[in-house]
């Protein structure tokens, strides 16, 4: 009798259950609070909780019935309430991904990851529980959210564009206790970006991408791991009124290294086009009829673009026949306007224009504008006053 009861003890004890454990494991089937694992040849049934379950969904884990798993024991001396053992696939996916990640760290691999969300801190990557973070600071160049005004809102968009776009980067620091691995996109960029640098110097000409605006420039990107200043005096010869319209983030540039020092790339984009001013006697004479577009408001006239970036001012008494106290009551900015071109300095780079006289749709000359002026002195006093302001505008 007493052998009896030993054998019954001993099938209860095969096979002996402890926290950690690896069993091997078939999907049974799904039930409200998780999925039934048969373990072990039928050893013992166990569950994968529910909120496990949807988890593993999401990370393409495949749970249908029949699928053979490695589970890991959790706490036996915990069952569920319907008396299976709960069993854990992401524990043993953890510690894979641990292995992984000190392996890629000792050997300083590049290693491609995808973020699924965004802080003002950086961008997180959950890999089966552990968290992987792209610190602000770490992000290439090109990928900083570069806000002058530190707008936090606008920085969270800018993040929030590059959840699910794939980035390459390497492992700078793995934290155990806070389960939390640190990786840096520029680190991952460490040799292209040593070559850049080793290839820089000032005339060199370069293909490059804005990464950043400022009130004082563009920020533009070589290579991708460079990042160089287009100061707004450098980005073209004429006034520039909205830095908005001469580029915005991602769009390609040309451009020229002017300076390099203590770390800091200075370039221009207009040295690169040629001096339209140098150009513009042969172009144009005094006289001469052309359309234009307003650029910018003055108290004393308005600024038309003309000939490439070059501006020139319509004074308020070459606005109109009129009298004008308002540039706005004739013209408004963008506006396509016919002018005349009345004064022509290439040395002090000033041109004045006229719209008085001519029919915006033609730009023909009206027939009082067509007859030779009696007041030459008068119209010498206009000359000078609008090279005056010219002069006071630059």
């Amino acid at each position: 009798m007493a052998k009896k009861k030993e054998a019954i003890v001993s099938q209860f004890d095969v096979p002996l259950i402890k926290e950690g454990q690896k069993v091997k494991g078939v999907i049974l089937k799904e039930i409200e609070n998780g999925i039934l694992v048969d373990c072990e040849d039928g050893a013992f049934t166990g569950i994968i909780l529910s909120k496990e379950a949807k988890e593993l969904k999401k990370s393409d884990v495949n749970l249908a019935p029949g699928t053979a798993l490695e589970l890991e024991i959790v706490n036996p001396s915990i069952k569920h309430e319907d008396g299976y053992y709960i069993v854990s696939v992401t524990r043993l996916l953890q510690y894979d991904v641990r292995k992984s990640v000190i392996d890629q760290f000792e050997k300083d691999t590049i290693i491609t990851v995808v973020p699924t969300e965004a802080n003002l801190g950086g961008l997180l990557i959950d890999m089966h529980g552990i968290k992987w973070f792209i610190p602000l600071s770490q992000l290439a160049p090109i990928h900083y959210p570069r806000v002058e005004d530190g707008d936090q809102e606008v920085i969270f968009d800018r993040l929030l564009a590059l959840v699910g776009q794939e980035i390459k980067v390497r492992v700078i620091n793995i934290d155990e206790e806070e389960r939390r691995i640190i990786m840096s996109e520029r680190e991952a960029l460490r040799e292209e970006k040593e070559k850049v640098l080793s290839e820089l110097e000032v005339g060199k000409v370069f293909d490059g991408v804005v990464s950043g605006m400022s009130s004082y420039g563009l920020f533009v990107t070589i290579g991708g791991t460079v990042e160089g200043l287009v100061h707004i005096s450098e980005l073209t010869y004429g006034h520039v009124n909205d830095i908005e319209g001469l580029g915005k983030i991602g769009d390609k540039m040309k451009v020229k290294v002017i300076g390099y020092e203590n770390g800091k790339i200075s370039l221009s984009a207009k040295q690169l086009k040629g001096d339209p001013w140098e150009q513009l006697p042969q172009k144009c004479h005094v006289g001469d009829v052309f359309e234009g577009t307003v650029v910018r408001f003055v108290p004393y006239g308005v600024f038309v673009r003309v000939f490439d970036d070059i501006n020139g001012l319509v004074h308020l008494s070459e606005l109109s026949e009129k009298s004008v106290n308002n540039p706005n009551e004739v013209v408004k900015i963008w506006q396509k306007v016919k002018v005349k071109l009345i004064l022509l300095d290439p040395a002090r780079r000033k041109i004045g224009l006229s719209m008085k006289g001519l029919d915006d749709t033609t730009g023909s000359t009206s027939e009082s504008e067509a007859k030779p002026e009696k007041k030459a002195p008068a119209k010498k006093k206009k000359l000078a006053e609008v090279a005056e302001m010219l002069e006071n505008d630059a």
